[in-house]
């Protein structure tokens, strides 16, 4: 006797479990989860899920990629799930036709016809479309035991689980696309600061400069004006070096701890750096922020500090979140108005997009102090906290 349909209760308690799921879940983990819910809730076998990437327009020309699968028969899940992420199917094909406007029972499934015999008694599968605001952009595939089909009444009800998750996975693509748009903003200011810096402090050095050697001129050549002319660009010249180190793209190729370590050496001419860093790999939007931190710290300690000693410390905590401290023996500043600054300010932006924040005060006794803590959840390399740099 075929498998009984699925009671209304267990329906109510899957969307329940779904909700909780993708509420907690990351954007990258939401397929999962709905499918770790609605499989087990309505006694179903297995389940799986293709997502299309394409963010806008006309999702049914992007490729469909397998995002996730539950409870896949070793047919569909061996060799990493070759079965499913290689060539396509009918109800990819009915999808790029814009055929699958609706749950359907996909009774001729050629990948599972094609195995085999190790489907662990599946036969077919339900195909239902994964919709947002803007149409559908993905496939929930969903398979009961034996043969059975899904009556007309359960393929409605799975119509609204594609929904849930759609709009789940599209409010992850939006956030995804806000953070981007605030990351291109951050650096775009940036620019704009270090174009006007440059502008601004040159400018003033070099008129300056002229000024003296005029009146070096006009008094025949007297030394002092010479000797504050030297200095002068002395100093215009330290000012430059300063803001193409700032603008340079950091090499973090070997791990963001040897990138300080050439920072620190590359100060030596003009202050002592002292680097105390923890092994720490973390993923690359995260390492290049951390080290623009420490750059613009160092940088503000030389120019507008007048530090000597600048020391950079790196921590790792055992729960894998990252602390970055700066602290140099200058003459300091009120913190709130060093953190207004445009350089801090846009790496406060840049750092609180990643989830972290960033703290200014004064040092234990004299300079500034700034700080950076980012949970584990900002991201690692390979996803592995204990990497070493």
């Amino acid at each position: 006797m075929a498998p009984a349909a699925v009671p209304l209760n267990a329906r109510l308690s899957a969307l329940v479990a779904l909700g909780d799921r993708l509420d907690a879940a990351e954007t990258t983990s939401a397929p999962g989860e709905a499918l770790r819910a609605v499989v087990p809730e309505l006694g179903l076998r297995a389940g799986w899920i293709f997502v299309s990437d394409t963010v806008l327009g006309d999702v049914r020309s992007g490729r469909l990629a397998l995002a996730d699968g539950f409870g896949l028969p070793p047919a569909l899940a061996d060799d990493d799930a070759a079965a499913l992420r290689c060539g396509g199917c009918e109800c990819q094909r009915r999808f790029r036709e814009g055929a699958l406007a609706r749950g359907v029972n996909m009774v001729t499934c050629s990948r599972l016809a094609a195995a085999d015999g190790r489907t662990g008694g599946l036969e077919l599968h339900a195909s239902v479309p994964v919709r947002g605001r803007r149409g559908p952009f993905g496939i929930l595939n969903l398979a009961a035991p034996g043969d059975r089909r899904f009556t007309a009444d359960e393929l409605a009800f799975l119509d609204v689980v594609g929904r849930q998750l759609g709009a789940a996975l599209e409010r992850g693509r939006l956030a995804a696309a806000r953070t981007e748009a605030t990351r291109f903003g951050a650096a775009l200011e940036e620019r704009h600061r270090l174009a006007r810096e440059l502008h601004d402090a040159l400018s003033q050095l070099l008129f300056a400069t002229t000024l003296q050697l005029r009146l070096a001129r006009d008094e025949g050549a007297d030394a002092d004006p010479v000797a504050r002319a030297e200095r002068l660009l002395a100093e215009a010249q330290h000012e430059l070096r300063a803001l193409v180190e700032t603008s340079r793209s950091p090499d973090l190729s070997a791990g963001l701890v040897p990138a300080l370590a050439r920072l620190a050496e590359r100060m030596a001419p003009s202050v002592t750096v002292h680097l105390d860093a923890a092994p720490a790999r973390p993923a690359p939007d995260v390492a290049e922020a951390l080290y623009r931190v420490a750059q613009e710290a160092v940088h503000n300690a030389v120019r507008h500090g007048e530090a000597q000693r600048v020391r950079i410390s790196l921590e790792r905590s055992i729960d894998g979140a990252l602390r970055l401290w700066v602290q140099d023996d200058g003459r300091g500043c009120d913190p709130q108005v060093a953190a207004a600054g445009p350089g801090l300010r846009g790496a406060k932006e840049r750092i609180a997009s990643l989830g972290g924040a960033l703290h200014v005060a004064r040092g234990d006794e004299h300079g500034l102090r700034i700080g950076i803590e980012l949970p584990a959840s900002a991201g690692w390399a390979d996803d592995r906290p204990g990497e070493v740099a």
